[in-house]
């Protein structure tokens, strides 16, 4: 083990870790930004029931509207429904989390409803002990005192949906660590997943006592964060909140960005209750016109992109404009009326990345015209014009987006414009090879059934079944993660619809705008229920299999082929195991066993086999790299099976 470890170290192969500890460490960020937009997709639910309620509710209080009874019944009724969604967003973050986490495993939910029960309740208890918590005391008038911060019912120190975060990752960590332990027979009962609810309310109680040491004093520098910028410096704050956000939409992670602005920046109080309110979005929903510091998005997300959509169309090339213009009014159409920007800005950050810088800049200071302007506007989904209509009457100023807007789309347009037409940019419509109607990939037509087409073509595009390793969505991208992303064809994904492809070390997010969800869930269903060989192949083409006029070009056979080929064939049961190998997409050997239970998957991972995918009981697909050639001509003359 030592001689194997210098060797390495001498070859150079030495900040190889270090690249993959980054690489994990993006994937997991990436992750918790997937998974925190489950809690976020209630915002537009609780936001619709309370604004809709409290702002007809308080308009007709203003201006002295005596409702029927029974309306005024169900104005009280739809905004009292949409509270208790943002009274409990640490836990619903605390949910969404630990789902995010585990592949939607319910039991991580009832582990982290349980993890943030016992924290909240440890963090109580440790916050009256400290000083934290000063209880109401029944012989001053409560209207003389300061009401002690409340979840669930219980007193305790405040930690917003940051808490539920830390929570949720603990419950999903601890249900990976445990879902399949064994304990002794007279235990068995709480055995596997049952163990993992149990263990995270053990550990809940260690995350509460720490919690109540490490957040007040976060917790004190965001509160004074938020009072600088709703009060100091907004235009600034908003600016760079704005300018951020945009910036961090290529990689996925601008929900993390979003959260705190959202939900801990800022503090009000409730002017119905009374109680403290923590986050612009929760105070302008709680009626706080003033905290509606974020209403800059309406002027470039309905107006401004838009208008854009509409400049890269006029600079397509007359052959493609029909083919694009259909693609960007789409694009543009989705984009007004819900705020959904990514089919648009996909469409230009790869081709055109001076384009999206202009439009970081762009953004950011639409929040900051807005902000000086005294604009006063919030949103649960996004800026588009349905959340436009249906909160004005709670806006300050909404007025100005009309205004703005319009003013907004011609910069965009111009500027977009000059700069395609001016730099010579290749936006979509404007290449040489029109590459844009490329081929989706070979027909599939009979090969399996018509409403699994669509998806089996998704599959060979990421590489075949063997080469995808997990599926995920978010609003607009389909996320997966891959054993070796060369075997993914880009331009196949484009062809079949998808805007942009954006890799990310071994993940792979194909821009499909709000189609995503449910292409994910068809390509779950196709692989899980009715996929057979035909998921098997691979759209890169196998030099294996293609042949060619030429001389066969004779491969060039390293000492550490032969090396890794000798640790692979001890890992794989030795020669005699080995009934048919060939090598497939070049980074592949698929290798049929007489005998599976000879081969040792740990020994095979030491050997460097990034993955080993079992097709069936005999069938592997061994994912070796970019020397799979080499390594399938050392182990064929070791093994001498039927070789491809």
């Amino acid at each position: 083990m030592s001689t194997t470890t210098d060797s390495r170290s001498a070859t150079g192969t030495e900040p190889e870790p270090r690249t993959k500890r980054s690489s994990r460490v993006f994937a997991f960020l990436q992750q918790l930004g997937k998974s925190l937009m489950l809690p976020v997709s209630i915002l537009p639910a609780a936001g619709i029931l309370l604004g809709v309620g409290g702002a007809l509710l308080s308009g007709a209080t203003q201006n002295g509207w005596d409702l029927p009874v029974p309306l005024r019944v169900f104005l009280e009724v739809l905004k009292a429904s949409g509270e208790p969604m943002f009274a409990a967003m640490p836990l619903l973050f605390a949910i969404g989390v630990a789902l995010g986490m585990t592949k939607n495993d319910g039991v991580s939910a009832l582990a982290a409803t349980v993890g943030v029960l016992v924290m909240t309740t440890t963090m109580g208890v440790i916050g009256k002990e400290t000083g934290q918590i000063v209880p109401l005391d029944p012989k001053i008038p409560a209207a003389d005192q300061t009401a002690p911060f409340s979840f669930l019912g219980i007193d305790t120190i405040s930690t917003g949906v940051f808490g539920g975060i830390v929570m949720g990752l603990v419950a999903g960590y601890l249900f990976n660590r445990f879902y399949r332990i064994q304990l002794p027979t007279y235990l068995g009962f709480f055995a596997g997943k049952r163990f993992v609810p149990i263990v995270t309310s053990f550990a809940a109680v260690f995350v509460g006592i720490a919690m109540s040491f490490i957040w007040p004093p976060i917790g004190n520098a965001i509160l004074a964060f938020g009072t600088w910028a709703s009060e100091t410096a907004s235009s600034f704050a908003v600016f760079i909140y704005g300018s951020v956000e945009r910036a961090l939409i290529p990689v996925g992670l601008h929900h993390i960005w979003n959260a705190p602005f959202y939900y801990e920046v800022g503090t009000c109080i409730d002017p119905v209750t009374g109680a403290t309110k923590h986050g612009w979005t929760t105070c302008f929903f709680a009626g706080v016109s003033e905290m509606g510091h974020l209403g800059g998005g309406y002027l470039f997300k309905m107006f401004g992109l838009p208008a854009a959509a509409l400049a890269i169309w006029r600079t397509a090339r007359p052959e493609n404009r029909t083919a694009i213009g259909s693609i960007m009014v789409s694009a543009a159409l989705t984009s007004f009326l819900t705020g959904i920007t990514e089919p648009i800005e996909f469409a230009f950050l790869f081709v055109a990345p001076l384009l999206y810088v202009l439009h970081i800049f762009l953004a950011g200071s639409a929040f900051l015209v807005m902000e000086v302007l005294g604009g006063r506007l919030g949103h649960t989904f996004s800026h588009g014009a349905i959340d436009y209509v249906l909160f004005y009457s709670m806006a300050e100023r909404p007025w100005l987006v009309l205004i703005l807007g319009p003013i907004y789309a011609l910069i965009y347009y111009a500027l977009f414009h000059f700069v395609i037409v001016h730099f010579r940019l290749r936006t979509p419509g404007r290449e040489v090879e029109e590459q844009a109607m490329a081929d989706d990939g070979a027909s599939v037509s009979g090969i399996v059934d018509p409403r699994d087409e669509f998806a089996l073509k998704l599959v060979l595009a990421f590489g075949g079944r063997a080469n995808i390793e997990a599926l995920d969505a978010c609003i607009t991208r389909l996320r997966v993660s891959v054993h070796d992303k060369a075997l993914v064809d880009q331009a196949r994904l484009k062809a079949l619809g998808a805007t942009g492809v954006v890799v990310v070390g071994n993940s792979m997010q194909a821009i499909f705008g709000t189609r995503s969800e449910n292409l994910k869930t068809d390509m779950e269903d196709y692989l899980a229920n009715r996929a057979g060989a035909e998921a098997d192949q691979s759209s890169a083409p196998d030099p294996a299999a293609t042949p060619s006029a030429e001389a066969p070009r004779a491969l060039v056979v390293e000492p550490e082929d032969a090396h890794r080929a000798d640790l692979m064939v001890a890992a794989i049961g030795g020669p005699d195991n080995v009934a048919n190998l060939e090598c497939v997409a070049r980074t592949r050997l698929r290798i049929t066993f007489r005998d599976r239970s000879q081969v040792d998957e740990v020994a095979l991972a030491e050997a460097g086999v990034g993955a080993v995918m079992w097709q069936d009981d005999a069938t592997a697909m061994l994912i070796v790299g970019p020397r799979a050639g080499a390594c399938a001509e050392v182990l064929a003359t070791l093994v001498q099976p039927q070789t491809v």
